[in-house]
């Protein structure tokens, strides 16, 4: 994108983005350029414009030595950060004045995390968050320094833990008998000890061998009973915002607290989860089916692989995995980011696998579901293609899926958004051209609030040059614009085309789009939060943001502080 579109966009929304940092620089280079390079190198990179006044609404106000404060740009990227940044730089001019512009790219995986070196790494190390840089904590630092090895937190003992009293012997006698099977000249004439301790169930500590943490999330008798914490919370809610209460003041719908091992866990947790889901019939030939809102194959898959890939190192064993049904999903939270060489776009593609846990995930390859037997886990990478396949069917949507440092989450749908209305709607805005079905789904999703991109639009069925074209199709429409100010191929809905997405919110009267109810209530008040204004019109707490966001983009409303404040207010736009 141009200088000129990222500063146009700059002043439309009044607010910096997310890749992109504005600086005044009267009084030379700022201090704090060095906390920002970091973060961008361990984001998604960045741009970095001197001589803009975000105050004066973006004003050109220019640098007085371009060449100097180039110079000093690049010196604090080489020599005061750790690793080194190589950052493009330039002096361009703009509107009458000269600014300097840094280009920051994302640092490797196995490279991060980048911080500045006199203050340390737990003290230096930075991410871009919204609009601003935030310190990595020493959770996620270490996670970033872990990704490059492999952990081994699920091979550590467990003192306390003896093999006679916490360990499951029908587990275990199956778990051997398998592993016998499966590589008999690896077991043939071991004792059940031996066996035990090549599987890694058991392992030396203080001369003795007691189990694992694997062996007792594997084939343990109860694992909680040494880490309460290490299992699955259920929560089904009433509307589709966690912290909107249903009638009567109640929060929950069900809730449940599922422990044991893995296998145990996941046949308890899907259990647990169909309680409020539906179930419904099918005509089929001459027959009929029966059919889950949501297949239990689906909720497995999600189910196994937050507890086999979860992070399980000290500082996140106070964490659970999260299951949570809202009216219209479910989501499965787990703590712990992307690990290795699987990353977000490639989720779901054939070889992609890499395992944090790998002596866990090879003994929930042996291990068998307590009641029918079968491995609990493939740990062949398949369990994603087979995941967004079924759901693809069910719905005509994929799963969703959002990594960060600190958590994992995969969102599914429980029906489809793609309605007889949002298909009239998409004709309406298609100016004469064909929406393919990954298109309109697509537009299904982006209406709901989601963000988009070419890796989604792969899920729903087009190859790799399909989705491209596809996508750019929606943009060039104007229906989908870049979610940061330089077009990285993350897209959210055009400013202005929400109406179905705030329909679907309504709680009024059916034809009262939220961004109208918006304008009605500011139209009340000097000004009112976002608190406010979701009482006022009964929407969810991501409806009003995205609602906000366009009415700001249009220039409708203003907000009174920076996003990030806790001061922020809205108010209609003064002329």
């Amino acid at each position: 994108m141009e200088l000129a579109d990222i500063v146009a966009r700059l002043r439309q929304t009044g607010v910096e983005f997310e890749d992109v940092e504005v600086k005044r620089a009267a009084g030379g280079l700022p201090q704090n350029v060095a906390e920002t390079m970091s973060a961008f190198a361990n984001s998604r990179g960045g741009l970095i414009i001197l001589g803009l006044d975000e105050r004066a609404g973006f004003a050109p106000v220019g640098v007085s030595d371009p060449v100097a404060l180039r110079d000093e740009l690049a010196g604090v990227a080489r020599a005061k950060l750790t690793p080194a940044l190589a950052p493009v730089i330039d002096a361009v001019p703009f509107e009458g004045v000269i600014l300097v512009l840094a280009e920051i790219e994302p640092l490797p995986p196995l490279q991060r995390p980048c911080y500045v070196t006199t203050r340390g790494l737990y003290n230096g190390a930075f991410v871009r968050v919204g609009d601003g840089d935030q310190r990595l904590t020493p959770y996620e630092i270490d996670r970033l320094r872990e990704n490059p090895g492999q952990p081994r937190w699920d091979e550590e003992p467990v003192s306390q833990a003896t093999a006679e009293k916490d360990l499951d012997r029908r587990a275990v006698t199956r778990l051997i008998e398998t592993a016998s099977r499966n590589s008999p000249r690896s077991f043939s004439g071991l004792s059940e000890p031996d066996a035990l301790a090549r599987l890694g169930i058991l392992v030396p500590h203080d001369g003795s061998l007691v189990p694992s943490l694997a062996g007792l999330l594997s084939v343990g008798a109860y694992p909680q009973q040494f880490f309460p914490q290490l299992m699955v919370s259920l929560a089904v809610y009433p509307h589709e915002d966690a912290g909107e209460p249903g009638p009567g003041g109640i929060r929950f719908l069900d809730s449940a607290a599922v422990g044991g091992t893995v296998p145990t866990m996941v046949t308890d947790t899907i259990q647990a989860a169909q309680r409020s889901l539906r179930r419904s019939s099918r005509v089929v030939g001459a027959g009929r089916d029966d059919y889950w809102e949501i297949e239990p194959e689906v909720i497995r898959e999600a189910v196994v692989n937050a507890l086999m890939h979860r992070d399980y190192s000290p500082q996140a064993r106070g964490t659970q995995i999260r299951v949570e049904l809202f009216p219209d999903r479910l989501t499965v939270t787990s703590p712990g980011g992307l690990f290795g060489n699987v990353r977000l776009e490639t989720l779901g593609e054939s070889g992609t696998s890499s395992s944090r846990n790998a002596r866990l995930s090879a003994l929930l390859q042996e291990a068998g579901d307590p009641f029918t037997g079968r491995p609990v886990a493939e740990n062949r990478g398949s369990g994603i293609s087979m995941m967004i396949s079924q759901v693809r069917r069910d719905t005509g949507l994929v799963p969703l899926f959002t990594a960060s440092l600190d958590d994992f989450c995969v969102t599914i749908p429980r029906t489809s958004l793609v309605t007889p209305e949002l298909r009239a709607w998409a004709r309406r805005l298609s100016r004469g051209q064909e929406f393919s079905e990954a298109q309109i789904s697509v537009l299904a999703l982006a209406s709901a609030g989601y963000s988009v991109d070419i890796a989604l639009l792969r899920r729903l069925g087009p190859g790799p040059s399909g989705a491209r074209r596809q996508l750019s199709q929606l943009r060039d429409l104007g229906l989908l614009q870049p979610r940061r100010a330089r077009d990285d191929g993350s897209y959210r809905l055009a400013p202005g085309l929400s109406e179905i997405a705030a329909k679907n919110e309504a709680r009024s009267s059916p034809g009262s789009g939220l961004p109208e109810r918006i304008l009605e209530a500011l139209g009340e008040t000097d000004s009112a939060s976002r608190e406010d204004l979701q009482g006022a019109t009964g929407a969810s707490r991501s409806s009003v943001i995205n609602a906000l966001d366009d009415l700001i983009t249009s220039g409708t409303v203003e907000a009174t502080a920076p996003s990030r404040s806790p001061n922020r207010r809205y108010r209609l736009a003064r002329s």
